[in-house]
Formats: structure tokens, sequence, C-alpha cells
């Protein structure tokens, strides 16, 4: 099986390189029918090994075993692909993009309804890396080299961005599948069945304040750059949706007691004030609109400054 990925991880990565562009994806759609047989069959090794008694413990142990090297072969197989080194042609028409670009969304869709639903069975390395590979391909701006290029649309990949953007909000606690108690710091015995149960939701939270934080601060700074020439319309539509997840969080976060939220999710989070207010300089009326919603979250933050338990660490609004 470890071989079978590599090789196909050759062709994955070559992608647009290949003689005949027919031949990557042949290969992708190969991968994506393998995956739908063989991911249950791998998961269903972890649980066996698990679940079973200790006479037959051994055994299950061998066959388990090999598929260890597996995950980190798939997690390399699938980086390759979504990201390849080689580019498209220049002279590609917007079909052929578009075609290709379903074919990225495939990928992903399997990995939020194959692959983030079972994390449990799973290594914690391989889910990290898959995390990852979400929070990369959810950043437009990571794949543009002019903030002002008007033509940028068609290079940055908008439904696969989404794709992936959506995929961690489904799975972080804002989402319809999200760990409600994500946030809540076990202790004693409920500490590992938290951190089985909520491990994507927290990678997935912390992928989301990082992008937040790499969105909004590159927003302000090519808005900056562009003078009175605005950025690109999917520019605008990406700085409007983070602010609005960004508002939903802040919503959430409030919603659970203040005691029982981790210390890197306030200050994450609290981080972002002062670059939320630079971006309102901004002239777009969507983005502005947006922006206020977010502030609004911010005000419960906002409070007197006081000591912690044992008086010596002054913080503010948690």
């Amino acid at each position: 099986c470890s071989f079978f990925f590599q090789t196909l991880k050759v062709l994955l990565c070559a992608k647009y390189a290949c003689p005949q562009q027919s031949t990557w994806k042949l290969a992708v759609n190969v991968l994506l029918n393998v995956l739908q047989i063989g991911l249950p069959v791998a998961r269903l090794h972890g649980k066996i090994l698990i679940d079973t008694d200790l006479s037959n413990q051994l055994l299950f142990i061998r066959v388990a075993a090999d598929f260890i090297g597996i995950w980190a072969d798939l997690a390399n197989c699938l980086e390759g692909f979504l990201f390849p080194s080689t580019k498209l042609s220049p002279n590609a028409s917007l079909e052929d993009q578009q075609l290709d670009e379903s074919l990225d969304v495939k990928v992903v869709e399997v990995i939020r309804d194959s692959i983030l639903p079972y994390a449990g069975q799973m290594p914690k390395e391989f889910v990290l890396q898959i995390v990852s590979i979400l929070n990369r391909g959810s950043i437009h701006s990571a794949t543009s080299d002019s903030p002002i290029d008007t033509d940028s649309t068609r290079k940055l990949r908008e439904e696969f961005a989404r794709s992936c953007f959506e995929t961690l909000l489904q799975f972080s606690f804002l989402g319809p599948k999200g760990n409600p108690n994500l946030f809540i710091q076990a202790s004693g015995a409920q500490s590992t069945s938290l951190s089985e149960i909520g491990l994507v939701n927290r990678l997935a939270v912390a992928s989301l304040l990082q992008r937040f934080h790499e969105v909004v601060i590159k927003y302000v700074e090519d808005e900056k750059l562009s003078g009175k020439c605005p950025l690109p319309r999917h520019r605008m539509g990406e700085i409007s949706f983070v602010l609005q997840a960004l508002a939903t969080l802040a919503k959430s976060l409030k919603k659970v007691p203040s005691e029982t939220v981790e210390d890197g999710v306030w200050d994450q989070l609290i981080s972002l004030y002062p670059h939320l207010v630079d971006c309102t300089l901004s002239n777009c009326a969507q983005v502005n609109r947006s922006l206020r919603e977010v502030l609004h979250e911010y005000k419960d933050l906002l409070s007197p400054p006081h000591h912690n338990r044992k008086n010596k660490v002054v913080v503010n609004g948690t």
C-alpha cells in the first residue's frame, strides 16, 4: 500500500508537467476510488487494535502496523497534488481551469467526509498535516504575487479555497459537526476522552485563528499599497467572509464561561483587535458592514484591568 501511494505521488505531484494531461487526471481518479474503499479498511484495523482482548492483541498489532506508514504517504500524496510545483499553462482556457479545480474540490470533499470525521482512528501527525493542508488551501493571498492583479481570480482557485475554509469551519465548534466543549480545559480522567473527541475541533479552531490573522494583516498591507485602486473582488469577498466568521467566533466564545476557555484562544482573538482597527480605513461598504459586526462583538472583551487570583498579573477582558 505504501509503495502504491509513493508511486501515485510521482504522477500527482508532476501534474501539469505530465506529457499527457490525462495521465494525472486518471491518477487522481484512481486515488479517489482507492480511498473510498481503503480508508474504511485502514480505520477498521485501527479500531480492532483497540477493541481486541489481550490474547489476540499481538496479531492485530502486526496487522495494524502494516497501515502505519500509509498515513504519511497519503498526506504527502494529497499535499503534492493540491499544491504542485508545476503551474498550469497560461494558455489554458477558463473551462479547463474550472475542470481542474473541480478535481481539487473532490479531494477536499474526501477529506471532509472520509478523513476528519474519523480522526480519532488515525495518527495525530496525519490529522495535523491534513488540517495544515486545509489551512494552506484556504488562503487566497498566498497564491498571488500581486495584490492589485485584477486577473488573479482565475489563478486563485476560489471554489477550492472556499471549500477548504468551509471544511475548517465545519469541524470547528462553529459548524454543525463541531464539538461545543472543545475549549473546555479538561482535567483528570476526562482529559484523554476530551482530547480524542475534540482533536479535529481544536486543530481547526487554531488553524482558523491563524488564518484570520494572516488574511486581515495581508488585507491591510495590500490596501495601503493599492492606494486609490480597489483590490480585486475576490479579496474583498475574502476579508468580508473572514470578518463574519470572526464575529461568529467571538459570539460563540462568549456563550461559555470565560474561565473554561483556553488562554491561547483568548490571546489569539484579542491580538487581532489592533489589526481590525486598521481595517476601518477601508472604503469598501461590504467590508465596513462586516467589520462593524465583529467590532461590536469585541465590546464584551474590553473591561477594566483586574488582577488574577495571585494578584500578580494584570489582564484585560478575560
